[in-house]
C-alpha cells in the first residue's frame, strides 16, 4: 500500500490504495482504491502465478485479505475474502496456495488462489478444557511439503513449534530443541530451515529438520 507524495488530502478525500510502483525510478504502475481503513497491512507475492496477496488489519472492524494478479500493466481479477477475520501468513513455494490463520488462532487453513479451502488443522487439545489451545499468527512452510506453526502465545512456559503435513495440515511432531525450550516466534523461509530470535540471548539462529527430534 502506498501514496504519491504530495499535499495531505482532506478527509472526506482521503482513501487507501494498494499501488504497484516501477522499482527502478518509483512511478507509479497501477492503483486500485480499497474501501478499508488501515491500522497496518503486509503484501505476500506468489512466485510463480503472478498472485499478490494483501491482508489489512482494520482494527475492530476485523481483516481484509484482498487478491489480484498483476500482468505487468495492471491488477486485476482482483478478489476479497469474505471471512473478515483470517490473517495471510505464506504462500506456498511450490503450489498455487496459500496459509492463514484465524484471527483468534483456533485453525490454520491452506487455501488456493482461487479461495477453494484445501485444508484445515487445529491444534492438538489442551489438557485444560476451559483453555482450548490455539495457534499464534505466526506460520508457514519449512518447505513444499511442511508448515511450521506454533503455541507460544497460548502457553508462555510450554509453548512449541509444531511442524504440520502440508496438504493436510496435521500436526506430525513438536520441535525439539537443543537447549530443551523453543526459543521464540519463526519464521519458515521455504527452502527446508526457519529462523528463530532468541529475546533471552539476542541471537537469531537458523535450524533445518535434522535440528529437531
Amino acid at each position: 500500500m502506498g501514496a504519491r507524495p504530495g499535499d495531505r488530502p482532506a478527509a472526506e478525500d482521503y482513501a487507501e490504495a494498494w499501488v504497484v510502483l516501477d522499482a527502478d525510478d518509483g512511478r507509479e504502475l497501477a492503483r486500485l482504491d480499497l474501501e478499508c481503513v488501515a491500522s497496518g497491512s503486509h503484501q505476500l507475492s506468489h512466485p510463480d502465478s503472478g498472485h499478490l496477496g494483501l491482508c489489512v488489519g482494520m482494527g475492530q472492524d476485523g481483516i481484509g485479505l484482498y487478491w489480484a494478479r498483476w500482468d505487468g500493466s495492471r491488477l486485476h481479477d482482483v478478489r476479497l475474502e469474505e471471512d473478515g477475520e483470517r490473517i495471510l501468513t505464506d504462500v506456498h513455494p511450490g503450489r498455487e496456495a496459500y496459509l492463514t490463520v484465524q484471527h483468534d488462532g483456533w485453525d490454520v487453513q491452506l487455501h488456493g488462489l482461487d479461495g477453494t479451502l484445501l485444508a484445515e488443522g487445529a491444534p492438538l487439545p489442551s489438557d485444560d478444557p476451559d483453555e482450548p489451545a490455539c495457534w499464534d499468527w505466526y506460520c508457514g512452510f519449512v518447505d513444499p511439503r511442511t508448515v511450521l506453526a506454533s503455541t507460544l502465545d497460548f502457553d508462555d512456559d510450554n509453548g512449541a513449534h509444531w511442524l504440520l503435513d502440508a496438504a493436510t495440515l496435521t500436526p506430525r511432531t513438536a520441535v525439539s530443541y537443543p537447549a530443551g525450550r523453543t526459543p521464540g516466534y519463526a519464521r519458515p523461509l521455504g527452502d527446508g530451515t526457519w529462523l528463530t530470535f532468541d529475546d533471552r540471548t539476542g541471537l537469531l539462529q537458523r535450524w533445518s529438520a535434522p535440528n529437531v527430534d
